[in-house]
């Protein structure tokens, strides 16, 4: 026994030693970053309703004319959105005249800002539909008005004469913000 404990002692002490010569540092390393913002996931509902029909002026389109219209968007869900056109619709009979037309839109404030000579935001043909944000914002309950033009091309077919282009239909839909 008494062998064991001198041999025990031995390599105690021999590890002590060689430890001891090796030197450094025993150091837990650890990091860690705190974020500057809270992330915040909100849920809610999102619902628009359109508040008043869309109704264009009657006058006639000649190629390069627009006529124009107001429609009124409202923001029935909890959560804030953004509104954008999502494409359109086109009319249920397709003409030439309905291939000629390029479809706008623009939010005003107010019904006497809806005039032909208003530069739409967002502009398309039927044929190749936008899908662009229209810059506002609606927070749950508000409403917005809408400027609606359809201008006939400048290079539109003499066949679109006397031709009409109804029951299309513009999509709007809003982005969660």
């Amino acid at each position: 026994m008494k062998t064991f404990l001198l041999a025990s002692a031995a390599i105690l002490g021999a590890t002590l030693l060689a430890t001891a010569a090796v030197g450094g540092t025993y150091a837990l390393l650890n990091s860690s970053v705190s974020a500057n913002q809270a992330v915040t996931i909100q849920a809610g509902t999102a619902a628009l309703s359109i508040t008043s029909p869309l109704v264009m002026s009657d006058i006639a389109l000649y190629p390069g004319a627009r006529n124009v219209g107001t429609v009124e968007v409202r923001n029935d869900g909890t959560v804030s959105l953004a509104l954008r056109l999502f494409g359109l619709t086109p009319p249920t009979a397709q003409t030439a005249l309905s291939e000629g037309l390029v479809v706008g839109v623009r939010t005003v404030s107010a019904a006497s800002e809806c005039t032909s000579s208003l530069t739409p935001t967002i502009t398309g043909t039927f044929l190749s539909a936008p899908v662009a944000e229209l810059d506002t914002t609606l927070a749950p309950g508000a409403t917005a008005m809408l400027c609606v033009s359809v201008l006939l091309s400048a290079d539109a077919p003499s066949v679109s004469q006397s031709q009409t282009a109804t029951s299309f239909g513009l999509l709007i839909d809003g982005r969660q913000v």
